[in-house]
């Protein structure tokens, strides 16, 4: 019966038992095996070349092989570091021949394999290939041919370190780090830290791997890389799935052409927002209204006012026509989010309207990029978790959800154009951006 006819619950069994392991290149997986093999080849050319190698007892064991593959395989990992090699297998060479002066065979055969994990657990120097140096002091002390303490150095830790010092050369040639490279704390490094993930300490990604028992698997410093590359590939996927229609500000609050300068700023007060597209009648949009140049007119008109030798009456108030920017490029709603960030960037760009057919269904701000990160962030889903009665305690909405700010109209007639924009707009409550930037620069470009 083929597979895809099971059922599903027995499929997933199935699939358990199958590759777990990532597909690698061929580049990849000649370049390990050719490295192993030639570094087993040169040290099987330093054995046959020693004079009476075999009665110095000098010899090739087959851990050496199992130690190649990690050291040219698998670099990266714990597993492979020249520590874990080098003093993996001369610990693993050294606990044998103590048991034996204790346990005689076939006892010791387990308890120096046992005692010699302990041992490089101990140490930090797990080497899986080092076990199978345990067993083999043993068994040939079985086999009539005692080894000493000095086996540990001869042939083991003499073959090992010209196994890690080929892997040191190999590797270097194909620029792979070997051995791994930690993680920068040099303060020149510290400004090139983005992401949670190289916030964490040394000793933080330790714990974390430990805690997922994987800390033999996977290097902290490898492990920051990790994390911070798939933070930055996720929200690269979080920004270009996510359209601009799915994000934008629908039925923004407008004005006319013909507003009048009070009117635009009490609607930037009511609503706390820094810009206002402008329509015609038909819906068309024509424009934007920034805060920045509203309150340049202001303050020319109060300017005039404050005049003590004034003959002629005060000018006519400012419209909007006289101070709308044109120049702000308009996107569709099925723009990537992605592709505005450069845009959103630049301080002058606090909207970007969106239109169809000229006219303008939506805006777009900082404000709604920096909502969407934070829906996704992992406290976001922290809270997602929570009970409801209590996720409405901890979340209610501190600002209504037209954008008005909670302090009450000092009139009536504020009250109820702020009452009417509520309903012509489904604004999420804004974050406001730029607070001590603005100010800061209204200040210093305010008339003394």
């Amino acid at each position: 019966m083929p597979l895809s006819q099971l059922p599903k619950d027995i499929r997933r069994q199935f699939r358990r038992f199958g590759p777990s392991m990532g597909r690698r290149p061929a580049v990849d997986i000649l370049r390990g095996a050719i490295g192993a093999g030639v570094a087993i080849l040169f040290v099987t050319f330093i054995v046959t070349t020693l004079p009476h190698s075999r009665e110095a007892g000098i010899y090739l064991v087959s851990s050496f092989a199992s130690t190649a593959v990690l050291l040219f395989v698998l670099p990266n990992s714990p597993l492979s570091q020249p520590w874990a090699a080098m003093m993996g297998m001369m610990i693993s060479a050294v606990v044998p021949v103590a048991v034996l002066m204790l346990i005689p065979p076939p006892y010791a055969d387990g308890i120096a394999v046992a005692g010699a994990i302990v041992a490089m657990m101990a140490a930090r120097a797990l080497h899986p290939p080092a076990a199978g140096i345990a067993l083999l002091a043993v068994l040939e002390h079985e086999a009539g041919r005692h080894v000493g303490f000095g086996f540990a150095i001869f042939p083991i830790g003499m073959m090992t370190a010209i196994l890690i010092l080929s892997a040191m050369l190999w590797n270097r040639l194909f620029g792979i780090a070997y051995p791994t490279r930690p993680l920068a704390h040099h303060p020149a490094h510290v400004g090139r830290a983005r992401g949670p993930a190289r916030s964490l300490s040394q000793r933080d990604l330790q714990e974390l791997l430990v805690e997922f028992n994987q800390s033999a698997n996977v290097a902290p410093a490898d492990l920051a890389r990790l994390m911070a590359a798939a933070e930055h590939r996720a929200a690269e996927a979080l920004l270009a799935d996510t359209r601009v229609r799915d994000l934008m500000t629908q039925n923004p609050v407008t004005v006319s052409p013909e507003a009048p300068l009070s009117e635009i700023v009490r609607k930037m007060t009511a609503l706390n927002v820094h810009t206002l597209p402008v329509v015609d009648s038909a819906g068309y949009y024509l424009g934007v209204v920034d805060q920045h140049d509203a309150l340049e007119e202001l303050f020319k008109e109060f300017d005039v006012l404050r005049r003590p030798l004034r003959f002629r009456a005060a000018p006519p108030e400012a419209e909007a026509r006289a101070i709308f920017h044109t120049d702000i490029e308009t996107v569709e709603g099925d723009t990537p989010i992605g592709t505005l960030l450069e845009r959103l960037a630049h301080r002058e760009a606090r909207v970007i309207p969106v239109t169809e057919s000229r006219r303008l269904v939506g805006i777009l701000t900082r404000t709604d990029i920096i909502a969407l990160l934070l829906e996704h962030s992992p406290a976001a889903h922290r809270e997602a978790d929570l009970d409801e009665d209590e996720a409405d305690e901890m979340d209610a909405p501190e600002a209504p959800a037209t954008g008005v700010d909670d302090t009450a109209p000092e009139d009536a007639d504020e009250a109820d154009m702020a009452a009417a924009l509520q309903k012509t707009t489904t604004r999420r409550p804004p974050v406001p951006e730029d607070t001590q930037e603005d100010a800061a620069r209204s200040r210093s470009e305010s008339p003394k």
